[in-house]
C-alpha cells in the first residue's frame, strides 16, 4: 500500500509539472519542433477510471497534427503495454 500511495504523490506532482516541459521533451526525444500543444479533456466516462498523465494534441512546425500520451511510473507495471494500446 505504501508503494501505491507513494506513486500517485509523485503522479500528482508529475501532472502539476509536465505541461511546462513537454515541447522541449517532444523536440529533444522525438525531434519534433513544436509549434502547438493543446491539453485534451482526459474525463473519458467508463467502468474501470483510467487518467493518462498528459495527453496533447501536438502540431509541429511543418504543420502535422498528431496525440502524445505520456505516462511516467515509478514501479514498473506489467500491464502497462496493455493500457497504452
Amino acid at each position: 500500500m505504501k508503494a501505491k500511495n507513494e506513486a500517485n504523490r509523485y503522479d500528482k506532482i508529475f501532472k502539476e509539472n509536465i505541461e511546462a516541459v513537454t515541447p522541449a521533451l517532444v523536440e529533444k526525444v522525438l525531434r519534433i519542433q513544436v509549434a502547438k500543444a493543446e491539453k485534451i479533456q482526459t474525463d473519458l466516462p467508463k467502468t474501470l477510471e483510467r487518467k493518462p498523465d498528459q495527453l496533447l494534441r501536438i502540431t509541429d512546425t511543418s504543420g502535422d497534427t498528431f496525440l502524445l500520451h505520456l505516462e511516467f511510473q515509478v514501479v514498473d507495471d506489467p500491464n502497462m503495454v496493455d493500457r497504452m494500446l
